[in-house]
């Protein structure tokens, strides 16, 4: 039994996860042999076994004061008192927990003061006042309470950091002190100063680390890597995800695992590591379903590693993960826009897959839901990408009609680029029809109008400031709406001259012949006004006609 508790009483002096087990195994091994501790060794029992029940063992902090008053250690006392008002903080009765720690705060000071304590008594009842003020900035209502609640608890953490901070040769008061660090940290993050939080939160992790508690740096690196992603500083905020997961090591809680490997994933993703971010996005779902409790994060993890996947041209395996997140997808939790976006994805690895009527489901889905968006951008893209499913599919009559509806709502964004894109694909669909080359010679020369129009418009037009056409640079969309004018003119020569039956010659094919390399003379003029960045585009043009 004496190695039980000289064990115990080394782990809690370092602050260790494993203290509170160590502290309980103690108490089982006296009642077993019917051995008396002595009241401070009783009180050490109690007062771990009230902070490894939490809410649940509130009544025991007083009964572990009243011990360690019996054994003599008034300071000792009024912490553990204290730490019994934290946790009434943490059950959200706050005011109650700041009336509670009034008292041992007040005494604390005046015993400090006179020495009949030392750093680390008073340092964990600051502490303790400092965690219910930092509680209390969450229930602050109106910006008179909120900015009182702030300077509140700021003061406290500073009146902790100015104890703590000479005497950090002291694991248990090292401790208190990279905690202010990070309540001030998180105060700064509250008050707008990222990059104030992201330098206190990493001095408070450092200061962990440091102190040889590593387990306690978990929660202030989790919080650096979203400050320093935040200001896009991926390159910290990776290795401080990094960090996080390493000093969790067996610590972590199940959900806590799968946070941390959610959280790292997304950042690799950022920075365009796809394997790695998928590799912490499949470990992230295993926790969570491991956890039994992550649905909703679970199945973030999953659309996220569908995405990964996907990224890498994994189409098969993507479109396996992302099949499987979508059950779990919900708008109330995710968001519509991460529906769509899996939707959207599935599309992708389908039409790689080669299944092209099963992508113009899952892109007509996605469609659907972004129909109720504000911004119609995706919606007409969607639709767009749809109807292109069902050309692939061979449904020539269902892409027309498709087409025709993406073509609409690139109208009303004033796109002119897609717009002229459904058009060219109408006319295509249609010219496979018997007699529909007269529509099809109507469809590509609205594509050409479209463009034409555009560009004499100007650059200096500004008849619709709501469309979607590019408009931050004027001379790239200009040289952008030429180059689908020449693709429009290329495809309108491409259409005429591929309507001649094979078996037709001579004088049967000149006209459609002539009238292509109009068409085709057109093409090459506007690829030539691009200059170098259309000569590609003007020799395949050239190349037809001289073929024709």
């Amino acid at each position: 039994r004496p190695a039980l508790v000289a064990e115990a009483r080394r782990l809690a002096e370092t602050v260790h996860p494993d203290a509170v087990e160590a502290w309980a195994a103690v108490a089982r091994a006296a009642q077993a042999e019917g051995a008396e501790l002595d009241a401070y060794d009783r009180a050490e029992i109690v007062d771990h076994q009230a902070i490894g029940l939490g809410p649940e063992g509130l009544g025991l902090f007083a009964r572990a004061a009243e011990l360690y008053e019996e054994a003599g250690d008034q300071g000792e006392a009024l912490a553990a008192r204290a730490r019994g008002a934290s946790v009434h903080a943490f059950t959200g009765q706050v005011e109650a927990a700041l009336a509670l720690v009034s008292e041992p705060y007040e005494k604390i000071l005046v015993l400090f003061a006179e020495g009949g304590t030392g750093v680390r008594q008073t340092a964990s009842v600051l502490v303790g006042r400092a965690r219910i003020l930092m509680q209390r900035l969450d229930e602050a209502e109106g910006d008179d309470a909120s900015a009182a609640a702030m300077a509140a608890a700021e003061e406290a953490a500073r009146e902790l950091l100015a104890l703590t901070e000479p005497h950090t040769a002291d694991v248990r008061v090292a401790s208190r002190a990279a905690e202010a660090h990070g309540m001030l940290g998180e105060l700064a993050a509250r008050g707008g100063d990222a990059a104030a939080s992201a330098e206190l939160l990493a001095r408070s992790a450092e200061a962990y680390v440091a102190a040889g508690l590593p387990w306690f740096a978990v929660e202030q690196e989790a919080r650096l890597t979203r400050a320093a992603r935040h200001l896009g500083d991926l390159e910290t905020a990776e290795r401080a995800g990094r960090a996080a997961l390493e000093h969790g090591g067996p610590y972590l809680e199940l959900m806590g695992h799968a946070q941390l490997n959610l959280q790292l994933a997304e950042i690799l993703g950022e920075t365009g590591q796809f394997a790695p971010a998928a590799e912490h996005a499949l470990q992230a779902a295993h926790w969570a379903d491991e956890a039994g409790e992550g649905r909703a994060l679970a199945a973030w993890a999953r659309h996220q590693l569908g995405g990964f996947l996907l990224r890498q041209g994994r189409w098969a395996e993507a479109a396996e993960v992302l099949e499987s997140a979508l059950p779990d997808l919900t708008a109330e939790t995710h968001g519509d826009g991460a529906i769509v976006q899996t939707q959207w994805w599935l599309g992708d690895c389908l039409t790689e897959l080669g299944e092209h009527r099963d992508a113009a489901v899952r892109w007509s889905q996605a469609a659907e839901i972004a129909r109720h968006w504000p911004e119609q951008r995706d919606h007409a893209m969607l639709a767009h990408l749809a109807a292109e499913a069902l050309g692939n599919a061979g449904l020539p009559t269902e892409a027309g009609q498709a087409f025709a509806r993406a073509g609409e709502l690139w109208r009303e964004l004033g796109n002119v680029h897609g717009l002229v894109r459904a058009l060219r694909a109408r006319a295509w669909i249609v010219a496979r029809e018997e007699e529909g080359l007269d529509r099809a010679r109507e469809l590509m020369a609205e594509a050409v109008a479209e463009c034409e129009a555009v560009l004499g418009a100007g650059p200096g037009d500004d008849s619709d400031p709501d469309s979607d056409s590019d408009s931050g640079d004027g001379e790239e969309a200009r040289r952008r709406t030429l180059a689908e004018l020449g693709q429009s003119y290329r495809q309108f020569g491409d259409l005429v001259a591929r309507s001649v039956p094979e078996d037709a010659e001579g004088d049967a094919v000149r006209p459609a012949f002539e009238e292509a390399l109009g068409h085709l003379a057109l093409a090459i003029g506007a690829y030539g006004a691009l200059g170098e960045a259309g000569l590609d585009a003007r020799t395949g043009a050239e190349l037809a006609a001289g073929w024709l």
